[in-house]
């Protein structure tokens, strides 16, 4: 007897998502015709028959995926945006909760839950395990851009060890070995990159030149570790940022105390944001590739929903279309976290004229 033909079955005989071929076969809407026709014709083939049982369960779901940001930080625009885009393609619905000062995380998860939403992706939560944990159990669950903090919760995040690794070659590369790095003080992410940093700094021999300074994610603080610096009357010959935010207000500030970047100084940002691109800044930086971050995210959390419902979902296939550009560890409580890998950009912020 032969295996049983499931809906991944389908998708794999079609090349389609497993959210294409679902709404394909219940009738959703969003489905072009062409596309409707040929997956139609490989389940016939296959011997494909739907699951009563499973299609009563789904009648009780919404499909829904869920998103929770914070307002004002332009990297996770990015990654919303990049949601976006992968919501068309798997033919889901996405809610967007942005935490603010007046609207904590808790009050943004509580907004989408009580809209129905199955799947949650969580961008650069604070690192509460009890707060992720209880969500995990709730809703299927992805942290983008940061490590889980919960057994059970996904990750996807950005190799940062290879980044910073990147940008303190690159430096060197430039002639420089008083690389300084502004951290980004409370940030999520913040321990990761400065262990890389020192990391990176010591497998060049560079031990003391070693040189850490409270930043944090934003330009004012930038600004600020740039003028204790200033103050200190020995600047480095390179700055390094935890971010493009407090790259482009240390630049900024660099600027106001009359030194040229990159005559005088050479300065590197974090993230890859649009505005590190104008030409009045032409800032280096690392792309973590919001895309491909964002889209292995939300594939994740709708294949862990799928999952809760009790559909035959695997986990490999779902992510197989990334290949080689990600890296897949699955862990002892049967979480995965997902790294992708990060890309240079190099600009006039970093090259000696």
């Amino acid at each position: 007897m032969g295996a049983k033909v499931t809906i991944s079955s389908v998708a794999k005989a079609t090349g389609r998502s497993i959210s294409t071929v679902s709404a394909a076969l219940n009738g959703a809407s969003g489905v072009a015709e062409s596309t409707r026709a040929e997956i139609l014709q490989a389940a016939q083939r296959l011997g494909y028959a739907a699951d009563p049982n499973a299609q009563q369960l789904r009648r009780r779901h919404s499909g829904m995926m869920g998103v929770v940001l914070t307002a004002g930080q332009a990297f996770q625009v990015r990654l919303l945006d990049a949601v976006y885009a992968a919501a068309k393609d798997l033919n889901v619905d996405v809610l967007v909760a942005a935490t603010t000062t007046n609207h904590d995380q808790d009050a943004g998860v509580q907004a989408l839950l009580a809209r129905h939403c199955e799947g949650l992706v969580l961008i650069d939560p604070d690192d509460d395990s009890e707060r992720q944990g209880r969500i995990g159990k709730r809703v299927a669950t992805v942290v983008l851009s940061n490590d889980a903090a919960a057994p059970g919760v996904d990750s996807v995040l950005s190799r940062d060890d290879v980044g910073i690794s990147a940008s303190v070659d690159h430096l060197v590369l430039q002639g420089v070995r008083r690389i300084t790095y502004i951290d980004g003080a409370g940030s999520s992410a913040c321990v990761r990159r400065t262990r890389a940093y020192r990391q990176a700094m010591k497998d060049h021999g560079l031990d003391q030149h070693i040189q850490v300074v409270a930043g944090g994610t934003s330009e004012a603080e930038g600004a600020r570790a740039v003028q204790q610096l200033l103050d200190g009357g020995d600047l480095p010959q390179a700055l390094m940022c935890f971010n493009d935010h407090c790259a482009i207000g240390a630049l900024m500030a660099l600027v106001r105390a009359g030194k040229r970047v990159p005559q005088d100084i050479l300065v590197m940002g974090y993230d890859g944001i649009d505005l590190a691109g104008v030409s009045a800044l032409e800032l280096s930086t690392i792309d973590q590739n919001a895309t491909l971050m964002s889209r292995v995210a939300l594939k994740l959390a709708h294949a862990r929903s799928l999952q809760r419902r009790g559909e035959p979902v695997s986990l490999s296939e779902t992510l197989e279309e990334f290949g080689d550009n990600i890296h897949i560890t699955m862990k002892a409580d049967q979480s995965v976290c997902v790294e992708v890998k990060p890309r240079m950009i190099m600009r006039s912020s970093t090259k000696f004229m």
